[in-house]
């Protein structure tokens, strides 16, 4: 099998050559040690992993040498060498989002770097185009604390704001399509902590659901498979998921109390399952041996069919490369 069509078949729940493997994002230190560069679509193919995952690019406007704004008119600023951490956000009033312009969609460098990615790997390797469903833009446009607040406070402008978000994206993954075949799209919005939901189940339902139900069927409409990221204990909004549809979760994350074997018997027979060596634990801390056994119970806790053997989050800068190196050898001995 091809790599893509090892991704296609674990997403369809059946039994590839070998189990799957890919992450979102791989620290460019990490990458750097590995293989020497720290280009996204230069990693996968050096790591030989089964698929890459590609975001939208954005130009951005740089204030120094650690702070820039984006064309969403967020300004991050990147903290500890890592990640870029939002600061600013460019709608303060809700009751005026209908003045907010979204970034235009059809540019020339909107999918710069998954045109690379194409050119590069042709059709061997998964492309995984990385959108949003719903609250993290909600998030990112109006700041954390707003977007929580406002749920409550504000509920027609910030219906109004959420449904334009969902259209953006659905009209994002259209172009994707029609320009480039995309398969696979992945949404990576976090709603819920190690300890449970962020936001309470009653108050998502009614204010979240019915819009997560329209990104996913904008998405399902385009016959596209359908990959959802969120850590955390995610449990009491897994059904509703479910029932929209999503044929991927991930992660399977320990840090929220999910076990691989618990997952893989309530669900497995519904959706793939994505995850779950643990990123904060042995993949920082321990041995290569450790991770290769923690790969090894995940393997034989989630079975060889719809299983994407990943980190439970990220490879981040905290993750020793050999044992990011242990557990990709891991995987490919155990899981074919």
């Amino acid at each position: 099998m091809t790599p893509k069509e090892r991704l296609l078949t674990a997403l369809q729940r059946g039994v590839p050559d070998r189990i799957p493997t890919f992450e979102w994002f791989i620290d460019d230190a990490v990458s750097q040690a590995l293989c020497g560069s720290n280009d996204p679509v230069e990693v996968v193919e050096r790591l030989d992993l089964d698929a890459v995952n590609i975001r939208p690019d954005y130009e951005k406007t740089w204030k120094d040498d650690r702070t820039f704004v984006d064309e969403w008119g967020i300004e991050r600023k990147t903290t500890g060498d890592v990640l870029p951490a939002a600061v600013n956000h460019p709608i303060q009033d809700i009751a005026a989002q209908g003045d907010y312009t979204f970034p235009p969609l059809d540019v020339q460098h909107r999918f710069k770097t998954l045109e690379r990615a194409i050119e590069k790997y042709g059709d061997r390797r998964g492309i995984v185009l990385n959108l949003r469903d719903g609250f993290s833009d909600m998030r990112d446009l109006l700041g954390y604390e707003n977007a929580l607040v406002m749920l409550l406070t504000d509920k027609k402008y910030y219906t109004d704001l959420l449904k334009r978000v969902v259209e953006y994206n659905v009209a994002l993954a259209a172009l994707a399509v029609k320009r480039y075949g995309i398969q696979i799209v992945a949404t990576t919005d976090d709603v819920a902590t190690g300890r449970g939901p962020i936001i309470k189940p009653k108050v998502y339902a009614e204010m979240i659901l019915p819009h997560f139900k329209e990104v996913m069927q904008g998405y399902k409409s385009l016959d596209l498979y359908v990959i959802k990221h969120c850590d955390g204990d995610v449990r009491p909004y897994l059904d509703w998921w479910l029932g929209v549809g999503i044929d991927c979760l991930d992660p399977i994350d320990p840090g929220g109390g999910l076990d691989m074997a618990e997952m893989k018997e309530q669900y497995g027979n519904r959706i793939c399952l994505k995850g779950n060596i643990d990123c904060t634990g042995h993949l920082c801390s321990g041995t290569p041996e450790q991770v290769s056994e923690e790969v090894r119970v995940c393997i034989e806790k989630g079975g060889r069919s719809g299983l994407i053997v990943s980190s439970s989050n990220t490879i981040h800068r905290g993750v020793k490369p050999e044992n990011y190196r242990a557990m990709l050898d891991a995987v490919r001995w155990y899981g074919s």
